[in-house]
């Protein structure tokens, strides 16, 4: 297995898995397939990041895409010690092998590599235990829970707001 950064010509095998993860989980993403099914694959193409601070890592066994998450770090001055994990998703049919972990000890890494970034955020539906679990045994902590956060099909879906410190304060900046 190769984890790697996805380029703007794994636009085709993104858009699968990325349609895959919507229609197989629905609940757990704050897009539905439908709204990205019409999407071009340009539009896809555009998507995927060219620079070191937002990208999305792809997880490939023999050349097929099999897992994916994203990282997006904030942009402006006051808010640049934060990113963003998101967009995680491991076919049905690798699951329970430790891709998930794999995708995230590969973004933690690249997350630490950049130098203004100290803490990683997520938000997952509370109801995605096995996801849950993955983050929890990384060390992300719940810091709060967005009530009523998605509404599909006349259900709502609370939201657990995660975060993961991956480097310590400076405490001369105090």
């Amino acid at each position: 297995m190769i984890i790697r950064k996805l380029i703007k010509n794994d636009a085709e095998d993104y858009r699968q898995i990325r349609l895959e993860a919507l229609y197989r989980n629905p609940d757990s993403f704050g897009t539905t397939y439908d709204e990205e099914a019409i999407k071009t694959i340009e539009q896809f193409r555009d998507r995927i990041p060219v620079d070191n601070k937002n990208f999305i890592l792809g997880c490939f066994e023999d050349k097929e895409l099999i897992g994916i998450v994203a990282f997006h770090q904030e942009s402006r001055i006051k808010l640049r010690h934060k990113a963003y994990v998101s967009s995680m998703y491991v076919k049905q049919e690798y699951r329970e092998k430790g891709i998930g972990s794999l995708l995230l000890n590969e973004l933690i890494e690249r997350g630490k590599a950049i130098e203004e970034v100290e803490i990683l955020l997520l938000d997952i539906v509370k109801s995605n235990f096995l996801a849950k679990q993955l983050y929890l045994s990384w060390g992300f902590q719940i810091y709060g829970i967005e009530k009523m956060a998605y509404k599909f099909n006349n259900q709502y879906f609370d939201l657990e707001l995660m975060c993961l410190q991956i480097k310590e304060e400076d405490m001369n900046s105090y």
